[in-house]
């Protein structure tokens, strides 16, 4: 009981400061006038931090508190919680983003139908996506989007971590 209590309390801890740097990077992006969602740039300078702060927080985790040793599980289960842990904060932050300033969510419909105004060039359901978008975008829509978004890829990117973080104990004593 008092290691999975360790557990979820170290992680979490990394996880807060994932979420922070997310946030942090957000604020950076927003102060120059780029958009928050459906930014590549801020897309990738995410997953690096979460990346970094993933590794980060699994190793210590296994170097203070499992004695050096850590299972592909434990590993996996270590890196996806950590990046879980950011992405609702930085989901927090996105839906207080989207509710205080419309501007933000002016630039999403944007983006959206410019994307859908090239997939369906010259088509009849043009305009009744278009229409559909506007009356279905909202902070929390858009917020649900970026944490299934970077869940995902945080995800996919745990699953190679956990295999750089795991170390087994093969019986031999460290003198």
């Amino acid at each position: 009981m008092e290691r999975k209590n360790k557990f979820i309390a170290r992680n979490t801890v990394f996880g807060l400061f994932v979420g922070l740097s997310y946030i942090a990077a957000g604020f950076v992006f927003y102060q120059t006038g780029r958009g928050l969602s459906l930014n590549p740039q801020l897309n990738n300078v995410i997953m690096l931090l979460g990346i970094v702060g993933a590794f980060i927080g699994a190793r210590k985790y296994r170097q203070e508190e499992l004695g050096g040793y850590m299972g592909y599980g434990a590993a996996l289960g270590c890196c996806l919680y950590i990046m879980a842990v950011g992405t609702v904060l930085y989901g927090m932050y996105v839906y207080s983003m989207y509710s205080h300033h419309p501007e933000l969510k002016e630039q999403y419909l944007l983006a959206v139908n410019q994307a859908i105004g090239e997939v369906y060039k010259g088509s009849s359901m043009l305009e009744t996506l278009q229409k559909m978008m506007k009356d279905l975008v909202s902070p929390g829509f858009i917020t649900m989007a970026e944490i299934f978004n970077k869940l995902f890829t945080g995800a996919l990117f745990s699953l190679f971590l956990a295999g750089l973080v795991r170390r087994k104990n093969y019986g031999l004593q460290n003198n």
